[in-house]
């Protein structure tokens, strides 16, 4: 009897001392459940920005073919107005005024076709592959070549990772959709002459068709009725388009000018913005070290051509720029 009741006592005094033996077990368990809660969530996080991603690089494969062919599109529409609608209406210049104004509107959409065309196709520039021999192969007072880690190739000065095109560029500026190519070393320039070209070419438009039909075009064709309907609407709409496009490329080309004649990328232009700030509030001053003055910063992209005798225009004639896209002179190099 004695054993029993002693047995029931310790069965009870283990039932009354279990909840605080069991509250330290009880807490690492939900330690445990709640570290795999957060491991989960950040899976299903990162799962969902790989997805992202993934949509993003195929919605940009598909927008740049279309954008190609939209720009294509305005460009024919805007040269079959000119040359079938617009010309034969301009009886007032002469038959020397016509041809003047033919060589010049085929001169200049030829050449925005031709570099348009060569900024499309013409690679950015791709760096080699990392290897060790690579590394040891380098000088000593050189910068040792990075890794990339997402596409594992060498990663030379000015070179960056194209999220779109998910390789490393030479001299990345930027990744165009409109050209569905990235903008780097070997097509910087094509992109740059394409731009001048076409802006020419509008402002060429938006010049001949408001001395030709100003006043026409500024009342709506009211007082040129004896204008076909179809002619007077392509007019309107071509003259519309090129204002608009020689309005955006007054931002941007000048901005892409300014970058040439400084000897930066558009990605190098925002950091050097952090840069030259930080060094603001150190009392320093930062100065961009690839900038080698405006001369040698405009041959670096066009060439050794001097720019009075315009042949850096004809980029079918000129010769392009020198080097390799991996390295650049630079004031750091030249002990500046």
């Amino acid at each position: 009897l004695i054993r029993v009741l002693r047995a029931h006592a310790g069965m009870a005094a283990k039932e009354k001392t279990s909840p605080r033996e069991h509250a330290t077990p009880t807490k690492g368990v939900m330690l445990v459940a709640f570290r795999r809660t957060l491991r989960d969530f950040v899976q299903i996080i990162d799962t969902a920005i790989d997805f992202g991603g993934n949509v993003f690089h195929i919605g940009m494969k598909i927008l740049g073919p279309c954008l190609i062919c939209l720009a294509l599109g305005l460009i024919s529409f805007v040269t079959y107005t000119f040359f079938v609608h617009a010309l034969p209406l301009m009886n007032g210049h002469g038959l020397l005024g016509q041809c003047a104004l033919t060589l010049t509107g085929l001169f200049l959409v030829s050449n925005a076709l031709y570099n348009y065309g060569r900024t499309i196709c013409t690679p950015p520039g791709e760096p080699p592959e990392f290897t060790e021999e690579l590394e040891l192969s380098m000088e000593a007072d050189t910068p040792k070549p990075r890794k990339c880690g997402q596409c594992g190739r060498s990663k030379p000065q000015r070179t960056h990772h194209c999220s779109v095109c998910r390789k490393c560029v030479l001299k990345m500026d930027h990744h165009c959709p409109w050209v569905n190519n990235c903008i780097g070393f070997m097509n910087y320039r094509y992109f740059c002459l394409f731009m001048m070209f076409l802006g020419l070419s509008c402002l060429f438009i938006v010049v001949t068709f408001g001395y030709s039909f100003g006043p026409a075009i500024l009342l709506r064709f009211s007082g040129m009725r004896h204008i076909p309907r179809a002619s007077r609407q392509c007019l309107m709409t071509s003259f519309m388009v090129c204002v608009s496009i020689v309005c955006a490329l007054c931002m941007l080309g000048g901005f892409h000018m300014y970058l040439v004649l400084t000897n930066q990328t558009t990605i190098e232009f925002q950091t050097n913005l952090m840069k030259r700030r930080t060094a603001r509030k150190n009392g320093e001053f930062y100065r961009n070290p690839y900038d080698l003055g405006r001369s040698r910063n405009f041959q670096a992209v066009f060439g050794p051509n001097p720019f009075c005798k315009l042949r850096w225009a004809l980029s079918w004639w000129a010769e392009g720029p020198s080097g390799d896209g991996a390295d650049f002179p630079s004031l750091r190099v030249r002990g500046i």
